[in-house]
């Protein structure tokens, strides 16, 4: 009886300790997160993104996602190109520029969203760019907006996280 009492009580203490660490990051964590270095803030990139021609409706975050203990990070790029024709060149663009943001290392990667008219395929678009380890789906027109390029990827072309802005 007294085993089942202790079991139920650490059980209860580890789920509310997993809550609180998904919940509440820690300063310490956060902290070590950042590299002033190199690259640069998520407003700056905001500010470069914004003034990139040829692009509107424009977005970019650094989100963190947790699974159990773990913490992973990464950036999504959002925008709306003016001339299809135009596409492939943005790919690069914005796969550095999510790679600079040097708020927290995007272990999962560099998500981008790119809406064109008429829709290209943005996952075939990097696959032609010469992103091999591009991860994307086609199923909807909404899906076929979005690639995630890989941080192998992003550390081969751009070098060591944070890399320089674009």
């Amino acid at each position: 009886m007294r085993t089942g009492i202790v079991v139920t009580a650490m059980a209860v203490l580890a789920l509310s300790g997993c809550s609180a660490f998904r919940t509440t990051p820690s300063s310490t964590s956060s902290a070590a997160l950042q590299d002033f270095t190199g690259g640069h803030s998520i407003e700056q990139a905001r500010n470069q993104l914004s003034s990139i021609e040829g692009l509107s409706d424009v977005s970019i975050e650094e989100t963190k996602t947790v699974s159990g203990l773990n913490e992973h990070h990464e950036v999504s790029i959002a925008a709306t190109v003016e001339d299809a024709s135009a596409a492939p060149a943005f790919v690069d663009q914005l796969a550095q520029l999510g790679w600079s943001v040097n708020e927290a290392e995007p272990d999962t990667g560099v998500f981008i969203r790119l809406r064109t008219s008429p829709q290209l395929v943005i996952g075939d678009v990097a696959k032609e760019r010469g992103w091999s380890e591009a991860a994307y789906t086609t199923s909807t027109a909404e899906l076929k907006q979005l690639v995630l390029l890989s941080p192998d990827e992003l550390k081969e072309r751009f070098g060591p996280w944070p890399g320089e802005a674009p």
